[in-house]
């Protein structure tokens, strides 16, 4: 068998499937309630534990939020958990038995929307993650692709102005300052929620914000497109849940480009798996890695 667990700073789900992939059993716990990454550990392992029946699992990925040390399993210091330098690896390893690796949680959530989401039957794929922050992963030639130091995907951290906002990151300009939910509440002064919800009900200048956030966006996708050159983008994340108010804008400004000519312009698509796909995409590649 083979598990998946998606690890956030609100929630942590614990995924088993069969050695194809198909999931059979599904829990999720609260984070903060279990306290420690120990603790976490021992809820995760006791849960597949309990749903493995008579069955082995032989592989395990954990998806978490970066910054993470891919080459020593280690989550460093992620920004909404109070954890910090944790051989998440070693410690699961020890728990169950089985081959444990770590993973992006972003690229689990492309990885798991190429194979089983709105990505399937592409071979080139790139997703978008657009809540509170903004990230992404790369599917190349039917492949995650990680790059040199593990850290491909950054999609919220291209330089869309150097002028523009300072970001957490050190740089100015950053897609995520522009369009992060984080950014348009100390913009605007309202929750990324309350914006689009005023958006929706036809308020003029929260229509206004949210056009300009997807324009962003749209923007991104054009540089995007002339680098990596997909068949398909799929964005999902809270703000995804808006789609009706942003995907014309994000679809009008990518179309926009005169150098993206019809014949390869990508198709953009809202991710259908929701908060599911970060468990399924880390039971993919427990599956690839087993």
């Amino acid at each position: 068998m083979l598990a998946g667990i998606d690890l956030g700073g609100t929630q942590v789900r614990v995924a088993l499937a069969r050695s194809d992939g198909n999931l059979v059993a599904s829990v999720k716990t609260k984070t903060p309630s279990l306290g420690s990454p120990q603790a976490m550990v021992d809820w995760a392992a006791a849960e597949i534990d309990r749903h493995r029946g008579r069955e082995k699992v032989r592989s395990i990925t954990i998806a978490a939020p970066g910054p993470i040390d891919l080459k020593h399993g280690v989550l460093v210091n992620p920004p909404n958990l109070p954890w910090k330098n944790v051989p998440l690896v070693a410690m699961l390893s020890r728990a169950t038995g089985a081959k444990v690796q770590l993973a992006n949680d972003a690229d689990m959530a492309g990885l798991g929307e190429f194979h089983r989401g709105a990505g399937r039957g592409t071979r080139n794929m790139v997703y978008i993650t657009w809540s509170t922050g903004v990230g992404g992963g790369l599917i190349i030639d039917g492949k995650l692709h990680r790059g040199a130091h593990g850290s491909a995907g950054e999609v919220g951290h291209i330089i869309i102005d150097p002028n523009g906002p300072l970001d957490t990151c050190g740089q100015r300009g950053c897609l995520e300052a522009f369009i992060g939910g984080a950014n348009i509440a100390r913009e605007t002064g309202h929750s990324a929620a309350e914006l689009f919800a005023a958006a929706a009900g036809g308020s003029k200048p929260a229509r206004v914000a949210v056009e300009r956030a997807a324009r962003y966006m749209g923007l991104a996708l054009i540089s995007l497109t002339n680098v990596i050159d997909p068949e398909m983008f799929v964005i999902g994340g809270g703000i995804s849940r808006s789609w009706a108010l942003v995907e014309p804008t994000i679809v009008e400004t990518l179309h926009s480009s005169p150098f993206i000519k019809p014949a390869r312009r990508p198709r953009v698509r809202r991710a259908r798996l929701g908060d599911r796909a970060g468990q399924v995409g880390a039971v993919e590649w427990a599956r690839i890695n087993q």
